[in-house]
């Protein structure tokens, strides 16, 4: 099976819509590497792993899926976006963990473009600390896991970097 990690989304969606990849095996090769890595850098406070193949299942059996932009494309959210049953707690404990009843824009956006949500990345709590540690762990630098990501995007960012997403 093709490694899909560290591809660029403009590759990954090529190559799902060129039928060269199914939106799964792209997904599949995501969460084997999150499994791998996210234990000890904690970008991810959630991962979405039945849903995310689910997800990439469904968008494998679009119509349009010739169309689609991000067609198969990994991507994590961050925990102060609304991700419909997800709970949404802003990197607090403080907060209520009941599903969110519906998508933000942005995430309604991304799935109409084909895009799978894999996950939610951790933040410091309520965004507002410039190191990303919160009440669900600290999110480690991949480049040097003596430091923090950083900022209210760092569980992105660790994301990103270490070819999560």
């Amino acid at each position: 099976m093709t490694d899909w990690t560290g591809r660029t989304a403009t590759e990954i969606a090529a190559a799902v819509r060129a039928g060269e990849a199914t939106a799964g095996q792209v997904i599949a090769c995501h969460l084997d590497r999150i499994a791998k890595l996210n234990g000890e850098l904690g970008a991810f406070i959630r991962v979405r792993a039945a849903e995310a193949a689910s997800e990439a299942d469904a968008v494998g059996k679009r119509a349009d899926l010739a169309e689609l932009p991000l067609a198969g494309v990994p991507v994590a959210v961050k925990d102060a976006v609304p991700v419909a049953g997800e709970p949404m707690r802003i990197g607090s404990a403080a907060l209520p963990d009941a599903p969110q009843g519906e998508d933000h824009p942005l995430v309604v956006r991304l799935r109409a473009a084909g895009a799978v949500v894999i996950g939610l990345t951790n933040l410091p709590e309520l965004a507002i600390y410039p190191f990303t540690d919160s009440a669900f762990g600290i999110t480690r630098n991949p480049w040097d896991r003596r430091r923090t990501a950083g900022g209210s995007s760092g569980g992105s960012a660790a994301a990103v970097a270490a070819a999560l997403v």
